[in-house]
């Protein structure tokens, strides 16, 4: 399980000095038990001897004290649990933004989708011709969604997370953090080991995301999970193709995925078959279950702005 949840808090003095202090915290299902602190030092900030993180009546824990809490599980005693949720507004904008890349505040993945008039969008699996629908994240699946997450990450081969979602909100605050989709069945079929399964089951999830903060945030990044039951039955191309015109008509200019791993042979095709434009190769990038050594990660573009405006509808 995932033990830490970053949380910042920010110290801030006149125009010519600032103290950033990081503080993680230690969580688990069931306690809080301890508080790292690592600080912050950049060139234009000055640190102080002594912050004002203590206990009613103890001395305030030193510089010293927070470098060495960084390295060890132990918690300074002069120093108290802060509560890790910090609010979004005392950061400024571009931080503000850069939160949600990789976790924010807990959504519900509807951000924009009153601009997609077209959904739920509705198909049929290649092959099998069982109705599906993509549409928004419905709250009674949320529990679905973290779960596939968290398959997915135990496998170890397709994303770079190597610690579960341990509660539903923080998988909310990462996932469903801006624009989120599930494919879901409209009728009952059968799955790719011949059992059967019911209408409403969860056949793959995926997001819509700003890539970069600020003047770069007309980029989106997009993360896909098809559900091991459901796969190499067309329902990661269909997400390829509604997460394009749904990209586009959120207002995006182009997409970028940062990580599309050599050994995925399968997400490599797919993207490749949709014309995403391979723009980048980065070696040694991932410590991947079943690869020797370190895998290669690609880096894959669509221009959004040359999709047709009849595409998908």
């Amino acid at each position: 399980l995932s033990r830490y949840a970053d949380a910042m808090i920010m110290m801030l003095g006149n125009s010519r000095s600032a103290a950033a202090v990081f503080a993680t915290a230690c969580r688990s299902r069931r306690d809080i038990r301890a508080l790292r602190f690592s600080v912050a030092v950049q060139s234009s900030i000055s640190l102080p001897n002594r912050v004002s993180f203590a206990r009613p009546g103890a001395d305030a824990c030193t510089q010293a004290q927070a470098r060495q809490a960084l390295h060890s599980s132990a918690l300074p005693s002069n120093v108290f649990p802060l509560q890790t949720k910090i609010p979004v507004a005392i950061l400024p904008p571009s931080a503000r933004h850069m939160t949600t890349a990789y976790g924010g505040e807990p959504g519900d993945g509807k951000a924009g989708l009153s601009a997609l008039t077209w959904l739920p969008y509705q198909t049929t699996l290649p092959g099998t011709g069982r109705s599906v629908e993509v549409g928004p994240f419905t709250e009674s699946e949320w529990q679905d969604g973290m779960d596939l997450m968290n398959l997915i990450i135990r496998e170890g081969k397709s994303w770079p997370f190597e610690e579960e979602f341990d509660t539903v909100d923080a998988y909310r605050g990462y996932f469903l953090s801006h624009s989120a989709f599930v494919v879901r069945t409209i009728d009952p079929g059968l799955d790719c080991q011949g059992r059967m399964s019911k209408p409403g089951t969860v056949l793959g999830a995926f997001y819509i995301k700003p890539n970069y903060p600020g003047r770069c945030s007309h980029v989106c990044n997009g993360g896909f999970i098809t559900n091991p039951n459901y796969r190499r039955m067309g329902v990661a191309k269909i997400m390829g193709k509604v997460f394009l015109r749904a990209a586009k008509d959120l207002g995006y200019k182009s997409s970028y995925f940062n990580l599309v791993f050599k050994s995925n042979v399968e997400s490599v095709a797919l993207w490749e078959s949709l014309g995403f434009e391979r723009v980048a190769v980065l070696e040694n990038a991932a410590r991947l279950k079943g690869v020797e050594g370190l895998d290669t990660a690609y880096g894959y573009r669509y221009d959004l702005e040359s999709l047709d405006d009849d595409y998908l509808l």
